[in-house]
């Protein structure tokens, strides 16, 4: 019995520690799954996500060791427990092909990840009556997990706002003459972006780094109820791609206008995705994916 309650204990916290590795490797897409809910601003979600990561990995660090035995195994329910509840709102009221419990790179639909949940919270129970573990330096391991808990995703993965402080915007990054040449292509003989302020984004559909910044562009225009007419993507691939790019991106009702591949890589100079902010026609910003704030795109846009 003691060696299926060890092997229980460690296959539990083991669950934890590759939960929160799977959502580190996919992180862009967990933080807009967390944005998604419209509770917090883009800013916050990306805070809320990185402490998660960093409590599983706490957590399953010290299921494992057996150090703060009690309280690591309190947290852990609480988790599964408050992701329970939030899995049944999602399953009651969404449609969600994917909950990001495991990241993108497993995909588990809301309903498996709750009954999921639920199979874990019984096997927490089975292991609840365990004690510490007492050695020499358990202080000094306890405190070298925390701080490599909150480091990884904190440090090892900045968030945009930390990597904007540190890059700034170059207006020169995209090739102009290549630009102002495309405003001038029959294609954009309808469009007028000489009067206002526009955002562009220059796109692949195969991109994946693209189809990041243009859900993320979405999500920003949703949460803040932005007039998305004031965005047009540039968008290279064939027509089944792009269609299939802008469901991805729940980027529907944006408008998009197709260019060719060579003319895009001019524009961009081989950097994809490229967002250009346009003010009476003249590009005042240009921005990357990790450029693309919430806070610079509403007051662009507003």
């Amino acid at each position: 019995m003691n060696i299926l309650k060890t092997i229980l204990r460690i296959g539990i916290g083991a669950f934890f520690i590759v939960s929160a590795i799977l959502k580190l490797l996919s992180l862009d897409q967990f933080e807009l799954y967390i944005y998604s809910f419209n509770i917090m601003n883009f800013s916050l979600s990306c805070l809320a996500a990185r402490a998660i990561i960093a409590c599983e990995l706490l957590v399953g660090a010290l299921l494992i060791a057996k150090i703060k035995y009690k309280a690591a195994w309190w947290l852990a329910m609480l988790m599964l427990i408050g992701f329970s509840f939030l899995l049944v709102y999602v399953i009651i009221f969404r449609d969600d092909s994917n909950c990001h419990c495991m990241g993108d790179l497993v995909e588990i639909k809301p309903a498996w990840s709750l009954v999921k949940n639920i199979v874990a919270i019984a096997l927490m129970l089975c292991v609840r009556k365990e004690e510490d573990y007492c050695f020499r330096g358990r202080i000094a391991v306890l405190a070298t997990v925390c701080v490599a808990a909150f480091a990884t995703p904190f440090a090892l993965f900045p968030t945009d706002n930390l990597y904007n402080l540190f890059t700034k915007s170059n207006v020169e990054s995209y090739n102009e003459a290549a630009f102002n040449g495309f405003l001038q292509d029959s294609v954009m003989q309808d469009i007028h972006l000489d009067k206002g302020n526009y955002i562009i984004g220059v796109v692949s559909s195969g991109c994946k780094f693209c189809k990041t910044g243009c859900l993320k562009m979405s999500e920003i225009t949703t949460f803040n109820d932005l007039d998305n007419s004031r965005i047009l993507y540039f968008a290279w691939g064939d027509s089944a791609s792009i269609e299939q790019f802008r469901t991805e991106t729940k980027s529907e009702d944006f408008r998009y206008v197709p260019i060719h591949p060579l003319k895009a890589l001019n524009i961009t100079n081989g950097a994809f995705p490229l967002f250009l902010f346009l003010k009476d026609g003249e590009v005042v910003k240009t921005a990357n994916l990790r450029q693309l704030t919430e806070k610079e795109v509403i007051s662009h846009l507003k």
